[in-house]
């Protein structure tokens, strides 16, 4: 899971090559390490929008992607296609690993979610709230 195959960031082009090879594949589970390296990277737009549309898919998510997800989620400085692909992107996990998420992990998703349905936000962004909100309080997801 300490796989960084993308290499420079500023080379875009090949990292989204790679990328999607990767997926196609089914390799992404193998580069955890840098698919949060592109998360975090804000030089370039479209490599963070693909790896959101991508990891979803993937089997066995690191708490270290869970965190970053939840932080591109609460982030009220990025912008909200980015948050929305987030918040899509935990529900596929969530739907794909059920059960195998830990408690302390779905309830910090639960506080996130709860926290930003406090306040209105687009009508978009507010589905997608909705929809991971149902996800991580069904009954199979409850702590024991």
């Amino acid at each position: 899971m300490k796989h960084d195959p993308f290499g420079s960031l500023s080379n875009w082009g090949k990292v989204l090559d790679l990328l999607e090879e990767l997926a196609n594949n089914n390799q992404l589970a193998s580069c955890q390490t840098g698919l949060i390296r592109i998360l975090r990277y804000k030089g370039h737009w479209r490599l963070r929008e693909e790896v959101l549309k991508r990891i979803g898919r993937i089997q066995a998510p690191s708490n270290e992607l869970i965190d970053q997800l939840l932080s591109i989620l609460a982030d009220d400085n990025i912008y909200y296609d980015v948050r929305i692909l987030a918040g899509n992107a935990m529900i596929q996990l969530l739907k794909s690993v059920r059960n195998s998420f830990c408690g302390e992990i779905n309830k910090e998703i639960r506080k996130v979610v709860e926290k930003l349905k406090r306040t209105p936000q687009p009508p978009f962004l507010e589905e997608t709230l909705d929809r991971l909100h149902i996800e991580v309080n069904l009954p199979n997801r409850l702590e024991v």
